[in-house]
């Protein structure tokens, strides 16, 4: 089948054809960089407030994810000041460093600079990378940086690249500070060059350069490795919690309160793991499966086998790992999305292929006489299973990409209004003006301006953003039987300052009974606006009395790198 087979044509190599990559590129980026500045309807989420609030106090990594997000949001906010937009502009410019990291890719295997126009469109359309490219979140600049990664590795180990090893060293190591998962790749990487250990193709002296790429790469390890030095290991704690495991440590014996009952396995974690993947990337996952299966079919006489192989090898662990996890622990449907960089890819090539013996085979059937014969799946003219994916793909990335910029706006039609996921989107700031009035009004009464705590971090970290004054707001989740949370290491969020006794605090979520127990006194406000669906009950509370476990060890307030 030619969409396996064929070669890239005399018209593939046309350069303009890197221009136009070039300019969809940048194009995409002036157009995002416009919405979000002036259009976008949307209030942070809560892990994009969380990492604005990390912004505010810069340290060398954090309890859950490494300092990346963080230290981008910094430099962003010293330019654009506390704004969405300063939060989120991280994410469009990585989206299309992505973009163009993966064409290089393409090009670099194929020596087609329309597989590389193909590939771009591809990272795209898919609505899992469109998302990442609009939220201030580590997911767009971790993806980034594997696309970067991969590039650099096929340059290093196939075109005997002595600079790529350090690129390929500095793309892991600033991966790292995103996301650790980064270092999935690493098996992929390795297992590519085993099968082709003979017919690398690798620099004089490589040793030399891969030592140095080892050197930088090990200088993105270094920041979130002090950290944890520091604070017992916290992060490892909480990545085994994320498998199951109970989370030990100072940290936890301190705060934590003995760990629920593991859940047995349930199939609907498998399954809904994989019907998130699908919805991510649509279409253009199933042309990826389709193009690894036609790969693998054709291996034995293919002239481009390796640069298959090396995009299946760098996409393999990853997907593996995750569907491993599901059968032990519940998986987020985000975290085996790095995969999808080099799948997409393969997918993007085996798409530029079937376009081109499209157009020969609807040329040649426009030249038979009528009437012309059916020679399509679902239209008369030829068709090919790879080009009707890629159509399909377009129009599912387009509707998708079109759909995500203005949501709230489905949440207005019935029947399926109801499931729009709007209240993310929109409650943060309504949570925070009524918890301003909440705030307003304790003060008139107690005569002592009143702190703000809930039992969520997502939760305190908008209220922290938009909250007029943008004050410290306190995360109790830890005290109150709840999971650690990066509020316990700072002292401006410290709930043993002495500083608090005495105050009163408007409290968001919890029961009566858990505030009863630090509190002189608690009177419920009812349902907090904003956050109705949820079902989270606003208290006034006077006379703080504090908890009675002791605070964190080594808690800090701007550990500055």
């Amino acid at each position: 089948m030619r969409d396996a087979d064929a070669t890239p044509t005399v018209a593939d190599a046309n350069p303009r054809a890197w221009l136009a990559t070039l300019t969809l590129i940048l194009g995409v980026l002036v157009l995002r960089i416009i919405y979000l500045a002036w259009f976008c309807p949307y209030i942070l989420v809560e892990d994009e407030a969380q990492y604005w609030d990390w912004a505010r106090h810069l340290s060398w990594s954090y309890y859950t994810k490494g300092p990346g997000i963080a230290w981008a949001i910094f430099l962003s906010r010293t330019i654009f000041d506390d704004s969405a937009f300063a939060v989120r502009l991280p994410a469009a410019l990585m989206a299309a460093v992505g973009a163009w990291a993966v064409a290089g890719l393409a090009f670099d295997i194929t020596r087609s600079r329309r597989v590389g126009l193909y590939a771009a469109s591809a990272y795209m359309l898919a609505p899992v990378f469109q998302v990442t490219a609009l939220l201030g979140t580590i997911d767009g600049p971790y993806c980034a940086c594997w696309a970067l990664a991969c590039w650099a590795a096929w340059r290093a180990l196939q075109r005997r690249g002595r600079w790529a090893w350090l690129a390929l060293g500095a793309a892991l190591g600033v991966g790292f500070l995103f996301k650790y998962t980064i270092l999935l790749l690493v098996p992929g990487l390795l297992l590519f060059a085993i099968l082709r250990r003979r017919g690398l193709a690798l620099a004089p002296r490589w040793p030399l350069f891969a030592a140095g790429g080892f050197a930088l790469a090990a200088l993105g390890l270094a920041p979130v490795i002090i950290w944890n030095m520091q604070h017992d290991w916290a992060t490892v704690s909480h990545l085994l919690g994320h498998l199951g495991a109970r989370e030990t440590g100072h940290l936890s014996a301190a705060i934590h309160a003995p760990s629920p009952p593991r859940p047995s396995y349930s199939p609907l974690w498998t399954l809904e793991l994989v019907a998130i993947q699908i919805a991510f990337v649509g279409p253009l996952l199933i042309l990826g499966a389709a193009a690894v299966v036609w790969a693998c079919r054709g291996r034995r006489t293919d002239p481009h086998w390796p640069g298959r192989q090396f995009l299946i090898a760098c996409a393999a662990p990853i997907f593996i790992f995750y569907l491993a996890v599901s059968f032990i622990a519940e998986p987020e449907g985000n975290w085996p999305m790095a995969g999808f960089v080099t799948l997409i890819t393969l997918a993007a090539w085996a798409a530029a292929d079937a376009m081109t013996d499209y157009r020969v085979r609807v040329a040649d059937w426009l030249a038979l006489p009528e009437p012309r014969p059916k020679r399509g799946y679902l239209r008369r003219k030829p068709e090919l299973p790879g080009q009707i994916l890629w159509h399909f793909a377009l129009g599912y990335g387009l509707v998708a990409g079109i759909g995500m910029l203005r949501i709230d706006l489905f949440a207005t039609l019935p029947v399926v209004g109801r499931f729009v996921p709007v209240g993310r989107l929109e409650g943060g700031a309504l949570m925070a003006n009524a918890v301003q009035e909440l705030r307003t009004r304790l003060q008139t009464d107690a005569g002592r301006e009143p702190f703000v705590m809930t039992m969520h971090y997502g939760q305190a970290a908008q209220l922290a953003f938009y909250l007029p004054d943008r004050p410290a707001v306190y995360c109790a989740s830890s005290r109150t039987g709840g999971r650690p949370t990066q509020h316990d290491f700072w002292t401006d969020t410290d709930l043993d300052d002495p500083a608090l006794l005495g105050r009163p605090a408007v409290l968001v979520g919890g029961s009566p009974e858990q505030w009863a127990a630090v509190f002189d006194r608690v009177e419920p406000q009812g349902l907090l606006a904003g956050v109705e669906r949820k079902g989270i009950v606003a208290y006034l509370a006077h006379g703080y009395r504090g908890f009675s476990t002791p605070k964190p060890a080594a808690a800090d307030a701007s550990e500055r790198p």
